[in-house]
């Protein structure tokens, strides 16, 4: 059996779209096939445009890479945790600031609890040009500058 572009454009016709976009990405299709899964696509109005990273809340117009990109030096460690929820409570509040941040070794350390001590915990880490801002807000964090006032709420 010889594959052509009209026996490929029959076959696709019968994916859904998620199905076809996912086969479109996965890199796995000859030149032909692409292009033919790509006219495809387009016929039924789907933009083959990659996805754009997600915008920071309080900065519409940009995105975390390219904070941190922003960022001069190495990323440094500003804090070290024993669970992942603390540190992406950290890189929240530090972004919230305008702090680029990010949590390393999370995963492995959700993933075996036992590890946490070996790796050092769960890292913040912040480009070396923002460590100093970094370090006032983890010290306002540990004061309690940042603590929600309980009688401010009428209870």
């Amino acid at each position: 059996m010889t594959i052509t572009r009209q026996s490929l454009a029959a076959k696709f016709r019968l994916f859904n779209d998620s199905e076809l976009l996912g086969l479109f990405q996965s890199g796995e299709l000859t030149d032909i096939a692409r292009d033919v899964a790509a006219a495809e696509l387009k016929h039924r109005g789907i933009d083959l445009a990659p996805p754009q990273a997600a915008a920071i809340p309080g900065r519409p117009d940009e995105s975390f890479e390219d904070l941190l990109r922003g960022g001069e030096g190495d990323l440094v460690p500003v804090a070290r945790f024993f669970t992942p929820i603390e540190g992406h409570m950290l890189r929240s509040r530090l972004a919230a600031e305008g702090v680029p941040a990010m949590v390393a070794d999370a995963h492995l350390v959700q993933a075996n609890r036992f590890l946490a001590v070996a790796v050092g915990g769960v890292r913040v880490l912040v480009p070396e040009s923002h460590l100093d801002r970094a370090r006032e807000i983890v010290k306002t964090i540990d004061s309690g500058g940042y603590a929600l006032d309980d009688r401010a709420t009428g209870e």
